[in-house]
């Protein structure tokens, strides 16, 4: 089943552009206090303690089904086309949450911030295989997605043909 059929970028470089962003996530729980984690950052005892009061005592992925191939919705040339696209995303992220509920998946809520706040994706963190979490991602026309192996963070290639990278820089 496909779950968009957005079209791929043809440009190299934009996909260069977004890898090279990826690594300065914030990742952000929306509940109470917005816990963060900084990917910039090693993780430590107090990152350790936050993931665990989520439920997230093993490995797992931080995904989302938002602005396939790189695409961000801010960069449509209108604010008509930054609407639609802004639509597009909210129906790809209730269309992913509804998968995954179906699936008998559990998940979290966390999403991919800048470090000024000044940019956001909604996503989901959940427990599965990395496969899984590739298959899913792929599936959502995803460049990435964010790989926690129980010790260290790690960006994994889904669309984008580019090995694992341990997290941070």
């Amino acid at each position: 089943m496909s779950a968009d059929p957005a079209p791929r970028p043809s440009e190299d470089d934009l996909v260069e552009e977004k890898w090279a962003n990826y690594p300065r996530t914030v990742l952000e729980f929306p509940v109470p206090g917005a816990p963060r984690i900084d990917l910039r950052r090693p993780v430590g005892e107090r990152e350790r303690a936050l993931l665990g009061e989520r439920g997230l005592t093993s490995a797992f992925a931080v995904l989302t089904a938002e602005n396939p191939w790189g695409a961000n919705a801010e960069d449509q040339p209108t604010d008509a086309g930054e609407e639609a696209a802004e639509r597009r995303n909210a129906e790809r992220r209730a269309r992913l949450e509804r998968e995954l509920r179906e699936a008998g998946i559990a998940f979290v809520r966390c999403d991919g911030v800048a470090p000024d706040g000044d940019y956001r994706e909604h996503g989901v963190a959940l427990t599965v295989e990395q496969r899984k979490a590739v298959e899913i991602a792929r599936r959502y026309r995803q460049l990435a997605f964010f790989w926690f192996d129980g010790r260290d963070f790690w960006l994994v290639g889904a669309v984008a043909d580019k090995g694992p990278e341990r997290l941070p820089r």
